[in-house]
């Protein structure tokens, strides 16, 4: 890691803590004042962390997608990034960063753990397939955990609700049908782009090893996360499942 990508790595990672609490502030003293500060740290430290990976892109000839490092901290750029487009299209949900933030930062913290060292891409890795692959991954990175975030939010409105909770943060939420279409749409959008990413992965391995499937422990995760998500996806649609209250 260079010594400017280092500065803008640490940059967005304070920022990101700082809004983090002000996220906590907001909630527990219900201060919807402040909620602007949240979002604008985000935004500050998402500018640090987009600089922080365009200089480690220049500094590698390419996308920093070969090391875990280069994974975690790209794919909590996603994150982030799903989280701002949410807060701006969905005024009522500029608390969704009390869960995507920290998620975000977890993820920095464990890029940190592993080797952030600058190196070239491996050739046998040049093909159009791993960029394809990477980028559908980090998209349904993305949507699965702003989904998780709605879900969240979904059910502490839910607890607000039947414990007769009054406060203007949980008024102001949606509505508890929206915040479940959004959460199902956000989980169908992941596992869309979730077979993308198998299926071009499929095709990847096999172009690179012979093989389309070897039941390594990543592809078998992988299969069973989708499963669970499509048989979700099933209920929902097709039986209406929503939930204990609703049978």
């Amino acid at each position: 890691m260079s010594l400017s990508e280092s500065i803008f790595f640490w940059i967005a990672v304070f920022l990101y803590s700082f809004a983090f609490i002000v996220f906590v502030f907001v909630f527990l003293w219900k201060k919807e004042k402040a909620i602007g500060y949240a979002l604008g740290l985000t935004l500050a430290g998402f500018t640090g962390h987009t600089a922080s990976l365009a200089i480690r892109w220049l500094a590698t000839a390419h996308p920093p997608v070969m090391q875990d490092y280069e994974n975690a901290v790209f794919g909590a750029w996603f994150i982030v990034l799903f989280t701002l487009l949410v807060q701006y299209r969905r005024k009522k949900l500029r608390l969704l960063g009390i869960v995507t933030v920290p998620f975000s930062l977890l993820m920095m913290g464990y890029g940190l753990t592993t080797s952030p060292t600058l190196e070239p891409i491996i050739p046998t890795l040049r093909t159009p397939w791993m960029y394809v692959h990477i980028l559908f991954a980090w998209l349904a990175y993305g949507a699965y955990t702003v989904a998780f975030g709605t879900a969240l939010v979904y059910l502490m409105k839910k607890r607000a609700i039947k414990k007769e909770i009054s406060s203007s943060i949980y008024d102001r939420l949606p509505d508890l049908d929206i915040l479940d279409e959004l959460t199902l749409r956000y989980v169908v959008f992941g596992f869309i782009t979730d077979s993308v990413m198998i299926a071009s992965g499929s095709i990847w391995a096999s172009q690179l090893w012979g093989s389309y499937w070897s039941w390594d422990p990543v592809e078998t995760w992988s299969l069973i996360s989708w499963l669970v998500y499509g048989l979700g996806i099933h209920l929902r649609i097709f039986y209406k499942w929503k939930g204990p209250e609703n049978g």
